[in-house]
C-alpha cells in the first residue's frame, strides 16, 4: 500500500510570547506540555525556544489533521519528544489518537526549528 499525504501543516511563535505564558499563568505548563517534554538547561532553566517550537508542532499537527482546536482536542494529547539523534518525533493520545485513526493517518512526521525570537513547526501527516 502506496503512502499518500493526507495534509500538512506549519506554525510560526515567537518565543517571548511562550515565556510570558509560562511566566504568568500558572497552569499554562501542565495545559500544554507532558511532563516529559519540559526540559532544563544544565543550570535549571526552563528552555523557552525548545517550548515554542513544540507548541508550533502541536498547531502544525491540528492543521495536517485539519481539524483545528475542535471536537475537544486538548494540547497535552500531542506529545512532542526527540530521538537519541535529536530529531522530533510525535506520540498522539486521547481523542487526538482517536481522529488521526479515523481518518486514516498512519504516520506524521515533524519538523522544529529556532532562534532565540521565533520557533516554526511543520507537520505532515501520511496515511
Amino acid at each position: 500500500m502506496a503512502e499518500d499525504i493526507f495534509g500538512i501543516g506549519i506554525d510560526l511563535i515567537e518565543v517571548s510570547r511562550i515565556e510570558r505564558a509560562v511566566t504568568k499563568r500558572k497552569l499554562f505548563l501542565s495545559r500544554i506540555y507532558a511532563d516529559a517534554e519540559v526540559k532544563l538547561s544544565d543550570r535549571g532553566i526552563l528552555r523557552f525556544e525548545e517550548l515554542a517550537g513544540r507548541f508550533a508542532v502541536k498547531e502544525a499537527i491540528l492543521k495536517a489533521l485539519k481539524i483545528g482546536w475542535r471536537r475537544g482536542v486538548k494540547f497535552r494529547e500531542i506529545i512532542v519528544l526527540n530521538e537519541a539523534s535529536g530529531a522530533p518525533y510525535v506520540q498522539l493520545n486521547g481523542t487526538v489518537k482517536r481522529i488521526a485513526d479515523e481518518l486514516g493517518v498512519r504516520k506524521i512526521l515533524v519538523s522544529i526549528s529556532h532562534t532565540k525570537e521565533i520557533a516554526v513547526g511543520m507537520a505532515i501527516a501520511i496515511r
